[in-house]
């Protein structure tokens, strides 16, 4: 269906739709204001037959001496009187019938005019008209409907004596002379619509037919541009040359920004790669071409996987996580050769966030983690350093007392009791020496992990519920947020050797300070199962938090700093990070956050 053919059956419903519902409303408003005149005027006829009722029904067979006659004689002597004063009503209003009803005769005394309905004279109402009700309550009330006369509409008005209502007055016409009336008045209604009608659809086809013109204009402009994203539409006159301005304005501005994306995506260093949520390559820089030139310059427009596939096999499943809803790569490492690629991805959404695709930065780090293992190798030979020097100073002092106890061992005369205790001592210092031995060993190796799919709040309430806290006379609580998914691939024994001993620091510093609590809680951040322990323990001074982790550093008498450190490797094996905060004498709060993809993905490396 074209435009304009739209357009006028638009034009004919705007029209047509409210004349017709205009022309109802005046039916009915005309029809209304002719029935409430009608029953003014018959209600009028009503009263004026009451005023000249004088006294009442009794009072007339009184004064005829018919009080006590039988109910015929007084029908008779009564319609008598009164027919008269019916007939001249009706004589002067032409179409209306007049009458009275008698309650305790229950009988119409009088119908006029009477020529017509005095046949009527003697007969009772049916049982359900609306006199008995007006008789009943002493109300005017109007019924419409079918009657004697045919379809009327009847005003009836109680007659009322000394507090009693000794029967009603009723004036009535026909609803055909309403129609009548009505009729005429409706028919100059509809001819005014209908002039109206011709009159608005003249000017709108007039109207419309220049406004068509301009719009069949400005749609062919429009489709030259799809051909031709340079080509300005010609100017229109009127309103709808804002229109054409803006269009122009627009693809202006969208040159201009295609220009600029351009020369931006060219100067960038980085390899840039865009897909679309179909899964066709849309756009590539040039350096993402020298990146990989084994690709070539023919996939634009070709499905990702068939013109990437080939030469970036390996990361195309973690790219489709990219184009998922809401999905994203960060420095994702891909072994390219003897290069190493580094590949961050987002989903890439439009102003109204509607996805539209994926875009992918791909970086030559070969250099930068060259120079990174060096700088780590420099840093682990200073650190060894470090630790050689602290590890002799450690070892020094477990040493001299094992020399000291065995030179008393030597000496003659020593009690076999003093003899088991310079034992017991020099065992308690070698076991020392070899405990710091072990943890060394432990954190210089390589953490090697078995990760599998775990509940990280099972494991935490495991650790708060296998450990004895008694000796520290506090126990850890636990708490779980509800609406997490805390599963993420673990290994379940390492990490809960860092759960225990995160948890064990906790009750130990709650117990130096006498009371307090200890909380582990469990929560969903982002992609990542947050486990944070919380103590209202000691805390720890300001200078002492900076090396809080550092090996050989501990802030307790007999802690040797091997725990939190460890804790912290076997964390970041697993691609997460480990952190401290704490205030003296108020708390110490640890955070872990392990990441729910595969160990290593968009962590720490």
């Amino acid at each position: 269906m074209s435009l304009s053919t739209r357009l006028f059956i638009l034009m004919l419903l705007s029209v047509m739709v409210p004349m017709l519902g205009m022309s109802f409303f005046l039916k009915s408003e005309i029809s209304e204001s002719i029935l409430v005149e009608k029953r003014d005027k018959l209600f009028g006829l009503a009263r004026q037959l009451d005023a000249a009722l004088d006294g009442s029904y009794d009072d007339i067979l009184a004064e005829e001496g018919a009080l006590d006659a039988d109910r015929e004689t007084k029908i008779a002597v009564l319609n008598a009187r009164l027919r008269g004063i019916t007939d001249f009503v009706a004589s002067g209003n032409a179409g209306v019938g007049v009458g009275y009803y008698g309650r305790d005769l229950d009988a119409v005394l009088t119908y006029g005019p009477s020529e017509q309905f005095q046949y009527t004279v003697g007969q009772p109402i049916f049982q359900g008209h609306k006199g008995y009700e007006v008789m009943a309550t002493g109300r005017p009330m109007v019924q419409t409907g079918s009657l004697v006369r045919g379809d009327i509409l009847n005003c009836m008005w109680p007659i009322n004596r000394d507090g009693r209502t000794i029967g009603y007055i009723w004036s009535n016409e026909t609803l055909d002379m309403i129609d009548d009336q009505l009729d005429p008045i409706l028919d100059r209604v509809v001819l005014i619509q209908v002039l109206i009608f011709f009159l608005i659809y003249m000017s709108l086809t007039v109207t419309m037919k220049g406004l068509l013109d301009k719009i069949t204009s400005i749609k062919k402009g429009i489709e030259v541009l799809f051909h031709m994203p340079n080509y300005h539409i010609p100017q229109v006159s009127g309103e709808l040359s804002t229109i054409v301005s803006t269009i122009n304005d627009l693809v202006d501005t969208n040159n201009l920004v295609k220009c600029y994306n351009k020369n931006i995506l060219e100067g960038v260093m980085n390899g840039v790669l865009a897909v679309s949520c179909s899964g066709a390559v849309t756009r590539a820089n040039k350096a993402f071409l020298e990146l990989f030139p084994e690709l070539g310059a023919d996939f634009i427009d070709a499905p990702y996987r068939e013109a990437l596939g080939p030469v970036l096999a390996p990361m195309i499943e973690r790219m489709e996580k990219a184009l998922e809803e809401r999905g994203s790569l960060s420095g994702v490492e891909l072994g390219y050769g003897e290069r190493v690629i580094e590949v961050y991805g987002s989903a890439m959404f439009d102003e109204t966030g509607s996805r539209i695709g994926a875009v992918y930065v791909f970086r030559d780090v070969t250099t930068m983690r060259r120079y990174e293992k060096e700088i780590k190798e420099k840093e682990r030979a200073v650190l060894l350093s470090e630790m050689a020097l602290a590890v002799v100073h450690e070892v020094k002092n477990p040493m001299t007392s094992v020399k000291g106890f065995a030179q008393l061992l030597g000496r003659p005369g020593v009690g076999e009791d003093r003899r088991r205790e310079y034992l017991r001592l020099i065992d308690e210092e070698l076991n020392r020496v070899n405990r710091l031995l072990n943890e060394m060993l432990v954190y210089g190796g390589e953490s090697r992990l078995d990760p599998r799919p775990c509940d990280v709040a099972e494991l935490v309430r495991d650790s708060a519920s296998r450990n004895d806290w008694s000796p520290y006379g506090v126990r850890p609580t636990v708490l779980v947020d509800g609406d997490g998914d805390f599963t993420a691939p673990v290994d379940g024994f390492k990490l809960g050797q860092v759960l225990d001993n995160v948890l064990k620091n906790a009750c130990e510093a709650v117990a130096a300070k006498g009371s307090g609590r200890v909380v582990a809680q469990v929560a969903q951040v982002g992609d990542a199962v947050m486990v944070r322990v919380v103590d209202s323990g000691v805390g720890i001074a300001p200078d002492a938090l900076r090396r809080i982790g550092s090996p050989l550093f501990s802030t307790k008498k007999d802690g040797n700093g091997f725990g939190l450190a460890i804790s912290r490797k076997i964390v970041e094996a697993h691609g997460g990070s480990l952190f401290v905060d704490s205030r003296e004498g108020l708390y110490t709060k640890v955070s872990v956050f392990l990441p729910k993809g595969r160990p290593g993905d968009g962590g720490a490396r």
